[in-house]
């Protein structure tokens, strides 16, 4: 299995989930206000520095993992030039 986590623009939450619920996913965790600097600038949810992200966790079979990834990729070029979207997979090893 692997996991896939996700880091997108708050304001895009609605529309990812969707995008992954289209993709036969449906059990998925999420994380809100989520807040840091990255290439496209730094969220801090204040005045300064306005805006946050919603991480989102993904557990997937090896086989399905190529096809969310692809979704995702697709999805990204969706976004605005300063909205960025970032997922990392990394193996799970255990679950229950």
């Amino acid at each position: 299995m692997k996991m896939i986590l996700v880091i997108c623009p708050e304001t895009r939450t609605e529309e990812l989930r969707s995008n992954i619920e289209h993709h036969d996913i449906h059990y998925y965790s999420e994380l809100h206000d989520v807040t840091g600097k990255g290439s496209k600038g730094s969220k801090f949810g204040n005045r300064i520095m306005p805006g946050t992200s919603t991480l989102i966790a993904i557990v997937v079979s090896d086989e399905k993992k190529s096809l969310v990834m692809e979704a995702l990729k697709e999805f990204k070029d969706t976004l605005l030039s300063k909205e960025s979207l970032h997922a990392f997979v990394v193996p799970v090893e255990e679950a229950f």
